[in-house]
């Protein structure tokens, strides 16, 4: 399902040159905002971001245009890991170099407005419990936030203890020698994988090690209209799941009363999710990028079928404010949505987004992570035990951080009855659900969603071949991966 601002999807402007720009194995958004202040298309974070005229937070990788991002490497150094890893130590590092170690923990995030405003109040509360190490913490915009943490890293000074990132973001700021695994402070703590949404936990890892700790969970699910469902499709949430058969059932009895069955107000995401559900894979045989396939053209004639037979909402309308005017049944959308759609005049409720297979449940989401940032002076034993015991406590203590819509990656909130009255909470209340979450960071994939979110429409509504839009989208897609 979270800050950055988005002019439109797929655009990219600069708006601040730092000096120069990391160029590397573009698995996100971060990867060349380093040492530039960008606007771009690239949702990833649980942050507050302006899609249209609309609020929303972010699921999945998603980067910006290649062509944009071309302009900014001819512009840029490029610079090697090992300049950054020259100024930092092997061990985690204090938030300062010198001097005495600082009793509190220093956390950046990449929040603004409400959300921030949230994750302060839940750092106060843990503030308020007495804690041996308190938290500090300094929210600032996306841009801002990746140019100040790499400028810190590579002085090894006055870096943060702890930095907020997206899941996607792990690997690219690791390979950059900027963070430091949880390691063995985790010991003897509850912070262990059995606490954690299994894909969320796994998101955090690279080359085995932990270097993330998961946090909220914006996640792009399935919104639904209680009265529609029982008017033209009673008993198809019995199972707390929504096929595409019950969806095309449900369209073909509502055409007649000008309601729509389905929506597709973010291609992309319908896209990544129905795409694994059919049991596409992102790789080929060589790891690298392959949706030029016999998977891709099913996901798009199964929208067009959708979109030929009228049971989908048409480009260009606006999706979300025919679902509140009680037109559509099955409304596709992110968590983020909550405070929109929740004073609708009608019955409604969450479940997973629409399903191909019921045994193979596949529910594409995003999860921020808590990481640990190197810095020249190595931090005691203590302070890092204090940062886990606050990655303890945050697991039964999100509750601010969950009213905008997002869910704990943590499974402790359980306990938490105002957490479980949440909407929302269905996806951590039963296993099959949080079992079915995938967390996609597979590198490149998001020059796939961004060429997606471009021609989608175009081939759902026939103004352009799937098949042959498919095959443009994989050589756009190989030459963007060849020049970064």
């Amino acid at each position: 399902m979270y800050a950055r601002k988005c002019t439109q999807l797929a655009s990219f402007r600069i708006v601040r040159l730092m000096g120069w720009c990391e160029d590397v194995s573009m698995r996100s958004a971060a990867q060349c905002t380093f040492y530039s202040e960008a606007l771009c298309g690239c949702p990833s974070i649980a942050q507050r971001q302006s899609h249209g005229n609309r609020e929303w937070h972010l699921g999945v990788p998603y980067l910006f245009n290649g062509e944009d991002m071309n302009k900014v490497t001819k512009i840029a150094i490029i610079c090697t890991a090992g300049l950054l890893a020259s100024s930092l130590s092997a061990c985690g590092g204090s938030s300062s170099s010198a001097g005495a170690e600082s009793k509190e923990i220093t956390i950046w995030t990449q929040t603004s407005g409400p959300d921030a405003e949230a994750q302060q109040a839940t750092f106060n509360a843990y503030n308020a419990t007495n804690p041996t190490y308190k938290v500090k913490m300094v929210s600032m915009k996306k841009e801002t936030f990746n140019a100040k943490l790499a400028t810190a890293a590579r002085s090894g000074k006055d870096v943060p203890d702890i930095a907020v990132v997206a899941s996607e973001e792990v690997p690219t700021w690791q390979s950059q020698g900027i963070l430091a695994p949880w390691g063995d402070s985790l010991n003897g703590t509850k912070v262990t994988a059995a606490a954690y949404v299994p894909a969320a936990w796994k998101a955090g890892q690279v080359d085995g090690q932990q270097y993330g700790v998961p946090g909220t969970m914006p996640t792009w699910i399935s919104y639904y209209n209680k009265d529609l469902v029982d008017k033209y499709v009673p008993g198809a949430l019995d199972d707390g799941i929504i096929t595409f058969d019950e969806i095309e059932a449900a369209g073909a009895k509502a055409k007649a009363d000008g309601v729509y069955s389905y929506a597709n107000a973010w291609p992309f995401q319908n896209y990544d999710n129905l795409y694994l559900q059919m049991g596409g894979t992102w790789l080929d045989d060589a790891h690298k990028i392959s949706v030029d396939n016999k998977t891709s053209t099913a996901v798009f004639a199964e929208l067009q079928k959708l979109a030929d037979s009228g049971y989908m909402v048409p480009n260009g309308e606006d999706a979300d404010k025919a679902f509140l005017n009680g037109k559509v049944i099955f409304m596709p959308e992110g968590t983020w949505m909550l405070n929109t759609f929740k004073d609708a005049k009608f019955k409604w409720g969450e479940s997973l987004v629409p399903q191909w297979d019921v045994d193979n449940l596949v529910q594409c989401s995003g999860t921020d992570q808590y990481v640990i940032v190197k810095a020249s002076a190595e931090r005691s034993a203590e302070k890092m035990k204090g940062m886990a015991a606050l990655m303890e406590w945050l697991q039964s203590n999100q509750l601010e951080m969950l009213k905008s819509g997002a869910n704990p990656s943590a499974t402790g909130m359980l306990e938490n009855a105002e957490y479980t009255s949440m909407p929302q909470s269905f996806l951590l209340k039963d296993s099959k659900m949080s079992n079915a979450v995938n967390i996609i960071t597979t590198p490149g994939l998001s020059y796939v969603n961004s060429e997606i979110d471009a021609r989608a429409w175009d081939m759902i509504d026939k103004k352009a071949d799937i098949a042959s839009t498919m095959a443009t989208i994989q050589k756009t897609v190989e030459q963007k991966v060849a020049q970064h």
